[in-house]
């Protein structure tokens, strides 16, 4: 069971919210699945108040029990136990149950994506999932995102998850699955170097 720990810096989510943060303003039930010690969180909030949006209510999850979460297991387990752990996506869609939060965000653990993905599809009406752009080029992966392909919002500088924010190699970006995506690709603003530095080492 993967139990990494890679915080988000607080520039990744302003890039996010820059772009479809009003989109998501009405929305006020969220769900953090891996929420570390809470960077996520930080930066909606900052973003929400700074521009006089009702604040969120949060539910928090994370399988680490160190972490200040609601809810500590591990989130893509929630239905396993039952029926859900045979019963494919498709029917589990199906299946006339309440959605309880409005939006489920997170950067999760990367080997675990796509359970986390389709766990938070099951439990919120828009599921927002920091991933790297290789997620897309998965075979693996490709009958889920030719039936459920996400709006891709790329971060054109590619973060650092340490606190020196030094030497990022990898192309991340913002999936978002609601309603009406089809699939479409953005690229989000660049980040100015202070900036990306100044919020290195956040959290997630």
């Amino acid at each position: 069971m993967s139990v990494d720990f890679f915080p988000t810096p607080q520039w990744c989510v302003d890039r996010l919210l820059e772009r479809v943060g009003w989109a998501l303003s009405r929305r006020t039930l969220w769900l953090e699945p891996a929420v570390g010690d809470g960077a996520i969180i930080r930066a909606v909030d900052e973003w929400r108040a700074a521009h006089g949006v009702r604040a969120v209510e949060w539910t928090t999850m994370d399988i680490r029990p160190e972490t200040s979460a609601d809810v500590v297991g591990d989130f893509t387990g929630l239905g396993r136990p039952l029926l859900d752990a045979v019963r494919p996506l498709e029917m589990r869609l199906r299946t006339p149950a309440p959605r309880p939060w409005d939006v489920a965000i997170t950067n999760p653990p990367f080997s675990q994506a796509l359970a986390f993905v389709e766990e938070a599809l099951c439990r919120a009406r828009m599921t927002i999932m920091l991933l790297r752009l290789g997620f897309l080029s998965s075979a693996d992966r490709a009958p889920f995102l030719r039936a459920h392909p996400p709006d891709v919002y790329v971060l054109p500088d590619r973060p650092s998850f340490t606190s020196e924010g030094t030497d990022p190699k990898t192309d991340y970006g913002w999936f978002i699955w609601r309603g009406q995506s089809e699939g479409r690709v953005e690229v989000l603003r660049t980040t100015p170097l202070e900036e990306r530095r100044a919020s290195s080492g956040g959290a997630s």
